[in-house]
């Protein structure tokens, strides 16, 4: 019934319940199948991105995860695939390596996504990151002031985005 679900009218919900009762049945091969499925049709939905990924992780395939986050933002790069809400991809990408304790690779997660946007958001999040980790708040600093220059001199009229990051630094200390 799924089956036939998926390819009548196929929705992000049938997908989800159809890998949810896979797994329930313990058969992992089909659930991936249900999620490359899912991720061929809907190439720009992040969710589903992240949901295949997650599973994969859930599972131990720490590599298979990081291979299928890599290919839903690298791929939205190469292929000229629109996500329709790659912040959340990239969030969860940065909070699987983080769960993973794989600091370093979170911080290489940071770079490249500061290299792709300056948004506010993502440099307080970098630095609340940094504050975390065991006696970082010096490179958490370093961040702030580095926003606050970028800011500062690239786009002074957003004064409410400065605004925030003092906010958000003040929060940290």
């Amino acid at each position: 019934m799924f089956g036939t679900a998926m390819g009548k009218c196929p929705r992000p919900k049938v997908f989800k319940a159809y890998a949810e009762l896979e797994m329930q049945l313990g058969e992992i091969d089909r659930c991936r199948k249900i999620y490359e499925k899912q991720v061929d049709i809907f190439q720009s939905d992040s969710e589903a991105w992240v949901m295949y990924a997650e599973f994969e992780g859930a599972l131990g395939e720490q590599e298979r995860a990081r291979a299928i986050f890599e290919i839903a933002i690298g791929g939205s790069e190469s292929q000229g695939l629109v996500l329709d809400m790659p912040e959340r991809v990239w969030k969860a990408y940065i909070d699987f390596e983080v769960e993973c304790r794989e600091i370093e690779r979170a911080r290489s997660l940071y770079t490249r996504l500061l290299d792709k946007t300056k948004h506010v958001k993502v440099w307080a999040s970098y630095a609340k990151f940094e504050a975390e980790q065991a006696n970082e708040i010096k490179l958490a600093r370093n961040l702030m002031e580095e926003a606050q220059a970028h800011f500062r001199k690239n786009e002074p009229e957003l004064k409410e985005e400065r605004r925030m990051l003092l906010e958000t630094w003040l929060s940290i200390e």
